[in-house]
């Protein structure tokens, strides 16, 4: 699972002669410009923020040559100075002033911003109140995750407005993206997503957006390949693999190795080996023996020559496969799992590596 963070669009905009109060800014009188100043540049402001991206900031455009943009602003937290300046810049140029905020939170920007162009020169008053905001991490909790009725839920440190949900198959074609428009902003949501192509999912793309055009992600796995298999026998109370079950495991490395070759090229794979037992004996002993048989089969396919990173769990009898009371002998809960997948299989319980 990855995650991304993006920066904000949303921005106030004004010419030099024309200032007004935005949302969450405010900006000093200008000091008059000239008639063949006024129009010589256009300022927007950006005062928010996002950790990990840009800062909040001031962009000046050029509409014609000039010989120097200066910004100098005090930030009143802790009255650090901050200053800057262009040189002169061609028609038609940008250039982008940052508010640089430390931590999280909020910071007030008082000076002003200095245009000069030949004998004209003029000065705007700033004072600018900016918010750094925190990454916009979202997760997605894996159990969370249905493909069969295509929902999912999405958790954000802070209200988001829009989500998008993008999905590639394990054909690395892709099956179709779904915008959702919140009914009001959200730091958690389930929402549907549909697939617009037939295929398997191996890969969800959840993107989310806020008010202020801020925007973060997370790349979801929620693939996997069952290799179906005929269960090793093990004797009463070992997890050793006798001579005689080894050809079990050999038409299983067949089946993984395959799974890998024909998908490992889309993804990083892995091979997860989750252990069971049946009802018979103390539950404690049970969960320590199916992780020792996991462990054991896990060890028997990366002798074998299994390239992939190989992961193990037990669950004891935590996870029937047939409900039945304590103390049942029942052959098909003594079983175990050979999954190929990207990330581990939600099962709620942690797999360790070899």
């Amino acid at each position: 699972m990855g995650s991304r963070v993006g920066a904000a669009r949303g921005r106030s905009s004004t010419r030099a002669k024309c200032l007004r109060v935005q949302v969450g800014v405010l900006l000093g009188v200008l000091v008059p410009f000239s008639a063949a100043a006024e129009d010589a540049i256009r300022v927007e402001f950006f005062p928010k923020g996002q950790q990990g991206g840009q800062p909040p900031g001031i962009v000046v455009h050029t509409n014609v040559m000039v010989d120097d943009i200066a910004l100098e602003v005090v930030r009143k937290t802790d009255g650090r100075r901050l200053g800057d300046s262009t040189g002169r810049m061609l028609a038609g140029r940008t250039r982008r002033f940052d508010l640089p905020i430390d931590r999280v939170g909020t910071a007030h920007f008082s000076g002003f911003l200095a245009l000069k162009n030949g004998k004209e020169v003029g000065q705007m008053p700033i004072e600018i109140e900016c918010e750094l905001l925190a990454a916009l991490n979202v997760s997605v909790p894996p159990e969370s995750v249905d493909l069969a009725l295509k929902k999912l839920r999405v958790v954000a440190p802070r209200p988001v407005r829009r989500i998008e949900v993008s999905l590639m198959s394990d054909v690395g074609t892709p099956l179709g993206t779904t915008e959702i428009k919140l009914p009001a902003p959200a730091s958690e949501a389930e929402v549907s997503y549909t697939q617009e192509n037939a295929g398997n999912v191996m890969r969800m793309n959840v993107q989310v957006f806020d008010d202020y055009g801020f925007f973060g992600g997370v790349e979801l796995f929620p693939w996997r390949v069952d290799i179906p298999h005929e269960e090793v026998h093990f004797a009463s109370g070992s997890y050793e693999i006798t001579k005689d079950e080894s050809p079990k495991l050999e038409k299983s490395y067949v089946l993984v190795n395959d799974a890998i070759q024909k998908y490992g090229k889309l993804a990083a794979i892995k091979l997860f080996i989750a252990g069971h037992t049946d009802t018979v004996g103390d539950r404690a002993m049970n969960k320590t023996l199916s992780r020792d048989r996991a462990r054991t089969i896990g060890a028997w396919f990366k002798k074998r020559g299994v390239r992939v990173p190989i992961l193990f769990v037990g669950f004891g009898e935590d996870r029937l496969y047939v409900d039945t009371p304590d103390e049942t002998d029942e052959a098909r809960n003594r079983r175990a799992e050979y999954i190929v997948a990207i990330e581990p299989p939600a099962v709620g319980a942690t797999f360790s590596p070899l």
